[in-house]
Parts: structure tokens; sequence; C-alpha cells
């Protein structure tokens, strides 16, 4: 039979990770709602003072301010599923109406619907992507370099 003695006291087994496989945070990060509202205006999850997008949808490399690695984020096919979940629950709506019978657009009317639809779409993918930045930044996710 083996020792008892020779097992550690209880309280470092159930601790997990261990003491020694803990890591300091690379960033100090805000709370979660903080870093998503950050990264859903389109600013820095970090430092809040500059803009995470180049362009439309194209990540700055890094944080002009604070050097935050935006780049490095694997930002890339959450953003377009929960665009299309919150946009899609707009959408259906219009279809359960229209179904039902208690709307009948016009031709008009469905162009202009559908133009707002686009550009809801186009907000919210935006708007999404930020926010993914900002979660995968606070938990220290990134893309791995080959």
């Amino acid at each position: 039979m083996s020792d008892p003695s020779a097992l550690p006291p209880q309280h470092e087994v159930e601790r997990w990770p261990p003491e020694a496989a803990r890591v300091a945070a690379e960033w100090e990060m805000p709370g979660w709602g903080e870093t998503i509202w950050r990264g859903v205006r389109g600013r820095c999850p970090h430092c809040d003072a500059a803009p995470i997008f180049d362009g439309y949808l194209k990540v700055h490399q890094t944080c002009a301010h604070c050097g935050a690695p935006l780049g490095d984020m694997p930002a890339d096919d959450a953003p377009p599923y929960i665009a299309m979940l919150v946009v899609l629950h707009f959408v259906a709506i219009f279809v359960v109406l229209f179904y039902k019978g208690y709307y009948h657009p016009s031709i008009v009317m469905a162009g202009v619907l559908l133009v707002l639809l686009a550009l809801l779409c186009m907000a919210a993918l935006r708007m999404a992507k930020g926010a993914v930045i900002g979660i995968l930044l606070k938990l220290g996710l990134k893309r791995e370099r080959l």
C-alpha cells in the first residue's frame, strides 16, 4: 500500500488550474460588459481611445494608442452568424405578418424593406465583429502564426 502522508493536502488536489500553470494576463482588460460595449462601438476594447477598424471591416493590426493585438484575434465566422441571428429575428416579424395575411406590402414598400434589411445587416455585422474582437481579446485567444 502507498503511504497516505505522501499525498498532497486535499485543498491542493481540488485546485484547478494548479498555481504553477496559472499565467498572468497579457492585458489588463475592463469587465465583460464594458469590453463588449467598446467593441460594439468600434473602439479598442482595451483602452477605448482608438478605433478597431481601418475601413468597413478591416481590422488594424495593433491599436494605435495602446498596442493591443487587434489583428491577431480570429474573428472570422462568428460575426456573420451573430449578425444574421439578430437581423433575421426582425425579418421574421414581417414574414409572419405577411403569411398570416395581416401585411400586404406594395412593390415599393417591399423594395424599401429590402434596402433597410441590407443596411441593418451591414451595421449588425460591423458591431458583431467589434464585439467578437473584444471578447477574444479579453479571453486572450490569438490566431496562431504559421
